[in-house]
Order: C-alpha cells, then sequence, then structure tokens
C-alpha cells in the first residue's frame, strides 16, 4: 500500500496532510519525520511495514509538506492535531516513531495520550536544554546555536534548500562528509539517497517557516516533564551520529521512566533508522 496525498480537515481549518504505506489492516504505527523532512519519510520504512505487518502513518506537521502552517505551534499542541487524525482514522492504539526533529513530538503524543500510545521509540532524536550535545560536527553544533534565533537561522535554511534544489549530487556529497555512516549508505544505496531529497524537497515546498519555528522549540522548555511519560520507550541512535549527540539520546533514556538504550555502533543519522527499520518496528509494535 502506498497512499501519500491523503488530507483532512481540522476544527481551526487548517489541513492535516498524511501518507500511508506497509498493511492497511495491520497494527497502526505512526511515525513523525525529522526537522527538514515529510511524509514521504515513511518510504524509506515502506518495505520493513508491509513485512511486519504494519500500517505505517506518516503525518506532515503544521508548515510542512502539505499541512497548513500553525503560527506559535508547540510540541503539545502537534499531539493534540494527532488525536484528531487518530479519531478521524478510527484508531484506538497506536505505537510512534519519531526521527530526529519527530522524536519530541513523538514523547509529547505519548504524554498527552498515554491511553492510546502503547509504545514509543525515538531515533536520533533531540533532547531537552540540559542535555549533553558533544560530538556533533562544528557545523551541526554551530546549526544547533542558530536555531534558537529564527531570525538567523532562516537565511541558512533557505539556502540549505536551495542548494539541494540546485544540485542534490553536491548536497549529498557534503552531507556524507559530515555523516560519513549516510555517505556510506548513499554511496551503496543511491536509491535511498535520491528518495531523502525528495521527502526533503516535498517538506519545504512552502518555504522555510515551518522548518525555522520548528528547530527553536527543541532549545526552548518543552512544556512537559520527561518522567511524567509513562509509555514503554525504546531509544535509538547511532555511535557515528555527527547531527545528533549521542549524550541527548542517553538524556533521553534516564529521564524517561519506561525507557532503554539502543546503540547501532555503525550507525549515523539517516543510517541508523534505515539499516535497523526492522528492529525499529518490531520495538514500537510489540506494545500492541
Amino acid at each position: 500500500m502506498r497512499s501519500e496525498d491523503l488530507k483532512m480537515s481540522l476544527a481551526d481549518g487548517r489541513t492535516l496532510a498524511w501518507a500511508e504505506y506497509g498493511v492497511p489492516e495491520g497494527r497502526s504505527v505512526l511515525l513523525f519525520h525529522g526537522g527538514n523532512d515529510s511524509r514521504f519519510a515513511g518510504r524509506l520504512l515502506a518495505d520493513a511495514a508491509t513485512q511486519a505487518n504494519i500500517r505505517l502513518i506518516c503525518p506532515d506537521r503544521p508548515g510542512y509538506g502539505a499541512s497548513t502552517p500553525s503560527d506559535g505551534r508547540t510540541f503539545l499542541d502537534w499531539a493534540t492535531d494527532v488525536g484528531n487524525l487518530i479519531e478521524h482514522l478510527g484508531i484506538a492504539g497506536y505505537g510512534v516513531v519519531g526521527h530526529s526533529g519527530g522524536g519530541p513530538h513523538a514523547i509529547a503524543c505519548a504524554h498527552a495520550n498515554p491511553e492510546r500510545v502503547h509504545s514509543l521509540v525515538t531515533v536520533s532524536s533531540p533532547a531537552p536544554p540540559a542535555a549533553n550535545n558533544r560530538g556533533l560536527h562544528p557545523a551541526f553544533r554551530l546549526m544547533n546555536l542558530l536555531f534558537k534565533s529564527p531570525v538567523l537561522y532562516r537565511p541558512m535554511a533557505k539556502n540549505q534548500l536551495k542548494q539541494m534544489a540546485t544540485s542534490p549530487d553536491r548536497w549529498l556529497s557534503v552531507w556524507g562528509r559530515m555523516q560519513p555512516a549516510d555517505g556510506e549508505l548513499f554511496r551503496e544505496q543511491p536509491e535511498i539517497a535520491a528518495e531523502i531529497v525528495a521527502e526533503m524537497t516535498e517538506g519545504a515546498r512552502q518555504g522555510v517557516s515551518g522548518i525555522v519555528h520548528e528547530a527553536s522549540l527543541y532549545h526552548t522548555d518543552w512544556g512537559f516533564g520527561l518522567r511524567d511519560v509513562p509509555t514503554s520507550s525504546k531509544i535509538w541512535h547511532g555511535r557515528r551520529d555527527r547531527q545528533a549527540a549521542l549524550g541527548w539520546s542517553m538524556f533521553l533514556s534516564e529521564e524517561l521512566p519506561n525507557a532503554s538504550l539502543r546503540i547501532d555502533e555503525q550507525g549515523g543519522h539517516f543510517s541508523t533508522l534505515i539499516n535497523n527499520a526492522d528492529e525499529i518496528l518490531a520495538d514500537v509494535a510489540s506494545g500492541s
């Protein structure tokens, strides 16, 4: 199954868009894309979802892809949107996977809807500002500083989008140098690299306002306490990830009361998600 242009209207008139992959009657898992991505990120796990008998539901967050922007929205506002989507789809219980910037959004859903969210997995997720960020590539360290100021980060976000649109091969090459584990994956499976460019391009189809606003959320109070999230959780991280610090995932695994840490010793930012897709989906589906 592949349905990529699904939409619903929310009570405030906004559109929420999502894609679905895998098995329509399978166990429901929501995948939350990264901070520069889109609902098409589900393509990266589509085959694994089919093999695991999972209905993989991948929504665009506000301002990404085909979802209407929402000025000033928070992580918990996203949990409300997801609750409306779940009601619309008639789903009782589900698991959540949050990759990169999707991680805090997945945790927020588990906090807001513990009676519905039976299992939680984060992969290469940010953590609250108190977490240790050692190990970041200098370029990503600078980027994280700029995240705190939308005025400063916006020009960089626009430049990244322009580079990817005009010279995707060069963009992938630069990414691969900063993230060697991902670079190895791109060279071995160029079709994966093409999918990542496509889903990131879709994420920015409305411009960078949603991306810029979301980046600022990582470095402020998240609006809820990690210790108040009861859901069984697996925190995945790649040892070779230079964009997301291992200390962030360690912090999450220590603060979330029912969490365990899974480290891919050879994993990078995207490769940890893709190379461990079967096990990650098994982890999130195990609570159903």
